[in-house]
């Protein structure tokens, strides 16, 4: 279950290209948040009644978290900083559009917005100072053993579980390929899918031959920040994957029409749609890459991390954006 996705090609930046379609995993339960939830899907929890996680209203976790613990029979409480007010409207629309807000609510999910004036929250800076003052709350109240807390965006330990499979699974590929010299590319926010992988091929390196390299770049924040997110999970820096930029500062969740456009061209020529978050800024990056000569003797393996079900609030602010600008 939730393994062995399939590997499509496509010509992207004057070459071809891998894709490994992990948003084919499952139809409720795919992309990197199926691979990082992926050890409390297979593993028992006996105990367990109760997750508590975190971010941002409109993120592919709160989804995959909300099937998670609709499978499991847990109760899912969510703490979002802010929930935007098109959310809330389109919650109260005849015909609602399907986002990951709100198919996470019909599963049942407790989406609850933090009162940033209450007391309690005055030492708080950021949404994860907030969790952990709920946290100490939730132990009061609970019996540590029944609350599962998974940090932001699945950034944990348990993580490898399913990311390790993955690099199995690529690994697997590129020897069927007959493949020597192999670039990973991925888009990353918090970047504990690329880490994990990188450390995974790490550890295999004297297993094989194969000369395998995970590349990235920040779509969070910048490199600094994303930096930040792999000293947290190891400061072993041979398991840090290498950053890419193209030179530009990209803000998350701003619509930047140049990058619409390119993912518009790729959907177009390919036929694969990709997520307007995270992947327009990775697709960037890689053209950037591969059109100043870096990866020419390499082949190069873009990981699709699912994420389409967001599009259903991207589409509709680039288009009312495009439309704005052709005025």
């Amino acid at each position: 279950m939730l393994t062995n996705s399939p590997t499509d090609t496509m010509y992207f930046a004057g070459r071809q290209i891998h894709i490994k379609r992990d948003d084919l995993l499952h139809a409720d339960f795919s992309g990197n948040k199926a691979r990082k939830f992926y050890h409390f899907l297979v593993n028992d929890f006996p105990d367990v009644s109760h997750v508590v996680g975190s971010g941002s209203a409109q993120a592919n976790s709160l989804y995959s978290l909300s099937v998670l613990a609709k499978i499991k029979g847990w109760k899912l409480d969510y703490y979002v900083s802010h929930i935007a007010d098109y959310l809330k409207q389109q919650q109260r629309l005849p015909s609602e559009i399907r986002s990951n807000y709100s198919e996470a609510i019909k599963n049942g999910a407790n989406v609850i917005e933090i009162d940033w004036s209450s007391n309690l929250f005055n030492a708080c800076q950021h949404l994860d100072d907030a969790i952990k003052v709920l946290k100490q709350d939730y132990l009061e109240k609970n019996n540590a053993l029944e609350t599962l807390f998974i940090p932001e965006g699945g950034r944990c330990e348990y993580a490898k579980t399913g990311i390790y499979e993955l690099g199995k699974e690529i690994i697997n590929w590129a020897v069927i390929q007959n493949i020597n010299k192999l670039s990973i590319f991925l888009p990353s926010g918090t970047g504990t899918t690329a880490l994990y992988l990188q450390e995974y091929f790490v550890k295999q390196a004297q297993k094989n031959t194969l000369d395998i390299e995970v590349l990235t770049c920040s779509t969070v924040g910048g490199d600094a920040y994303l930096i930040s997110q792999f000293d947290e999970l190891s400061l072993n820096t041979l398991h840090h994957p290498q950053i890419l930029n193209d030179g530009k500062k990209y803000h998350f969740g701003k619509l930047y029409l140049s990058l619409f456009h390119l993912w518009q061209q790729v959907l177009d020529s390919s036929g694969i749609e990709f997520d307007l978050l995270y992947d327009p800024i990775g697709l960037n990056v890689l053209k950037h890459t591969i059109e100043s000569g870096e990866l020419k003797d390499r082949e190069i393996l873009y990981i699709h991390q699912g994420g389409l079900l967001g599009n259903a609030t991207m589409l509709p602010r680039y288009q009312r954006k495009q439309a704005l600008t052709i005025k």
